[in-house]
């Protein structure tokens, strides 16, 4: 993994971010909205890792933030946990997902989450 690596999965992220903002103020895609706002948190998370030749891990976990977000921490990335408020997105992070009218999240408040992931991220592509 490399630099080029972590460019690649940032600009999907934006893509998903872009996916994000452009259905936000449709109720009926909030789920949409939310998936994307998962992925763009997930390949930020993995894009990170790829800058300090972490490996990704496998399966579900691999999909998982809380997860991505423990290995960054346990690999040395103490300020990754100021971010952790993206981990509630995880739920959102299948395609098939449906959150229940009660239990949504509310999709302005974790797009600024989300952001403020992408502006570490681009922080810490700096710095290599």
């Amino acid at each position: 993994m490399s630099v080029s690596t972590a460019k690649s999965l940032i600009l999907k992220a934006q893509d998903n971010i872009d996916i994000a903002q452009k259905n936000m103020s449709d109720d009926n895609q909030h789920d949409i909205v939310g998936y994307n706002l998962a992925q763009a948190s997930e390949l930020y998370l993995k894009a990170m890792m790829a800058l300090r030749e972490i490996e990704f891990p496998d399966g579900d976990d691999g999909h998982d933030l809380d997860h991505l977000m423990t290995t960054l921490e346990e690999e040395g990335f103490a300020e990754i946990s100021s971010h952790a408020d993206v981990i509630e997105l995880t739920q959102y992070n299948s395609p098939s997902a449906h959150i229940r009218k009660d239990e949504r999240l509310d999709m302005d408040e974790y797009l600024g989450y989300v952001n403020d992931l992408k502006k570490l991220v681009g922080e810490q592509l700096k710095l290599f």
